[in-house]
């Protein structure tokens, strides 16, 4: 019988446990959509803003470079007032610097394209790892809650039950002076089976003694058999 007792000793335990369920809910569900909101604007920035920038930054300098090409050409074809070859040093120097920065801005465009690839891979392998977790934080976690709700709700009604005078007569009898009141009624709320009161046993019946035989039931005597 003690082993299944219902020992209600401090419902304030079960609702810390729930509030600090509750704040480990809440503070998860904030750094996963932390994490997620992260991962979405580095992509919006590679996939938006550095793209589109490296791809203007290429079609100026793709302009810039043309231009030097046509400085050093005219360099080359015109000639001064004293009808010398005017020298085209300063114009191939920005010539090849307006090269290298084209060349740079195409290598940007690149690691963009590549880095967006996998940042996009690496953000797909993320949310499959932390999918089951997001599941219990958003789904399995309230309903834990819901479930501690009712586990307190039925606690509460368990303990503010009366217990009959006669419970407690039991308790006493058969427990000692300090047994709990609730240990008794908690086996009697789980409805295990009272013991069977011992039935009387019939009383045995007295043996009856056989009636004497009357001279007229005796059968006849044989007339051939003479007296001793």
């Amino acid at each position: 019988m003690s082993e299944r007792v219902a020992k209600v000793e401090d419902l304030d335990a079960i609702k810390s446990f729930k509030r600090a369920l509750i704040k480990f809910a809440e503070n998860a569900g904030v750094a996963l959509a932390d994490a997620e909101g992260e991962m979405n604007r580095a992509l919006m920035w590679l996939e938006g803003e550095q793209r589109s920038y490296w791809e203007g930054q290429i079609r100026k300098r793709a302009e810039f470079v043309e231009r030097c090409k046509e400085a050093v050409r005219m360099k080359k074809i015109f000639k001064d007032s004293a009808g010398r070859q005017p020298t085209a040093v300063d114009e191939e120097k920005a010539l090849k610097v307006a090269q290298r920065r084209l060349a740079e801005a195409e290598q940007k465009l690149l690691a963009v394209k590549k880095h967006t690839q996998k940042l996009r891979k690496e953000v797909m392998m993320y949310k499959g790892h932390v999918q089951r977790f997001a599941t219990a934080v958003h789904n399995e976690l309230p309903v834990a809650g819901a479930q501690l709700d009712a586990l307190l709700e039925r606690l509460h009604k368990y303990v503010a039950l009366e217990v009959p005078e006669a419970v407690r007569s039991m308790a006493s009898s058969e427990s000692g002076p300090e047994a709990s009141v609730t240990q008794v009624t908690g086996s009697m709320s789980r409805g295990e089976a009272a013991e069977p009161e011992p039935q009387p046993q019939p009383k045995p019946q007295p043996a009856q003694e056989p009636e004497p035989v009357r001279e007229d039931d005796k059968p006849p005597a044989d007339p051939r058999q003479s007296p001793a």
